[in-house]
């Protein structure tokens, strides 16, 4: 190695610990020593960008001088040879051992594979019917695939807990629940107030608005409260999961914390899942709180309803069953939120432009699966009596 940087300083060419240059008439030969590790990322890449500098022509990487390599040093190494591509230059690999150059045809293999299966789907005639039928296979398959890798991270997850996980949690729960607390109740507040103005403008006519009381508790406690705590943290937490795993992903910080030995699963995802099924059932019994607080308003304020009576008809509509139907929808509505959410982040792949369109995926299919399991909640209920 010492050689290598000698020789190359002598000529005049760049040398570093990591590698060194020859300009040669018709290339430039990159000479890679030293060790190539993830400790060292932030060098290599400083180092590998001064080739792409000084590189007008064919690029030689020559590897006879490398001492150590992993995934991470393979991946600056190949993402500096796609880059050099791209500029309409040209690049070759020459002197790796067979144990070092296992990395980095470990990479190129992935990234062939992912161009041929493009390439296959660029060339498929596009007939309705099939895009129609690979449509909905690829939703089917995507569905199975979500099912089976959340039901992986929750039994990883209980079965290993870590002190890591448990302070990581807290701070989701605190996020996504305490922070969440002032939005919620103001929505749910103004829903109760369009509630009870719209139920009074019809029960007036036949002289029952005593009962906008009744509509209003039920509607909140049965209902609202649960729904629309879902729905906002859905727009709150679920995007902010999708959005901050996402940008970890593009910052390759999984990758490297897959390098450094520790489970992105039980670190990223597994919290998030459970802070938001814990924190989703107590945002909705402040949002019940707040719907039943503006429906007061207006039935107390402009119905001419006294406090008494709107108390006496909350007690007499509603029941325990009526809060247990609305609590017990909760947890599911969480974990569909924080499941869709957190998957979205960890399937983006290559831009900023992919972070938000999955980021905006995420929001709607967790707004429409919410609606999805209330209606089936709601028949179930009903067909039970309950």
């Amino acid at each position: 190695m010492n050689r290598a940087r000698e020789a190359a300083a002598h000529r005049g060419e760049m040398a570093n610990p990591y590698l060194s240059t020859e300009r040669l008439p018709e290339s430039l030969v990159v000479r890679i020593h030293g060790p190539w590790l993830f400790e060292h990322v932030s060098e290599l890449e400083e180092a590998s960008r001064m080739v792409r500098e000084a590189a007008d022509r064919h690029v030689e990487f020559r590897c006879d001088d490398l001492e150590e390599i992993d995934i991470a040093g393979a991946w600056v190494l190949y993402d500096r040879a796609q880059q050099l591509r791209e500029t309409g230059l040209t690049s070759e690999f020459k002197g790796f051992d067979a144990a070092h150059f296992k990395f980095l045809q470990h990479i190129i293999d992935a990234a062939a594979i992912r161009e041929h299966a493009h390439d296959l789907d660029a060339r498929r005639p596009a007939h309705p019917i099939r895009a129609a039928l690979v449509g909905i296979g690829r939703i089917v398959t995507r569905g199975v695939e979500d099912t089976g890798q959340v039901t992986r991270w929750l039994g990883e997850g209980l079965r290993l807990p870590t002190r890591m996980m448990l302070r990581e949690t807290i701070t989701q729960l605190y996020q996504a629940g305490v922070q969440a607390i002032p939005v919620v109740m103001m929505i749910s507040f103004l829903i109760g107030i369009v509630l009870a103005y719209q139920g009074a403008s019809q029960l007036q006519r036949l002289g029952a608005q005593v009962f906008v009381v009744d509509m209003v508790s039920i509607a909140v406690v049965r209902e609202m409260g649960a729904l629309l705590a879902a729905i906002m943290v859905a727009g709150r937490s679920g995007s902010a999961f999708a959005a901050s795993l996402g940008t970890m992903k593009l910052n390759e910080e999984v990758d490297a914390m897959q390098v450094m030995g520790l489970n992105p699963t039980r670190m990223l995802v597994l919290p998030r899942i459970f802070a938001l099924v814990i924190a989703l059932p107590a945002l909705t019994l402040f949002a019940n709180a707040a719907g039943l607080a503006g429906g007061a308003l207006i039935t107390i304020g402009a119905l001419d309803v006294s406090t008494l009576q709107f108390v006496e008809r909350v007690s007499a509509s509603t029941d325990m069953n009526d809060f247990l139907a609305g609590l017990i929808k909760t947890p599911v509505f969480a974990f569909l939120i924080a499941a869709v959410g957190t998957l979205r982040g960890m399937q983006v792949r290559r831009s900023a432009e992919e972070l938000g369109l999955k980021t905006t995926e995420a929001v709607v299919l967790s707004i429409v699966l919410i609606i999805c399991a209330d209606a089936f909640f709601t028949t179930v209920y009903t067909r039970i009596g309950f």
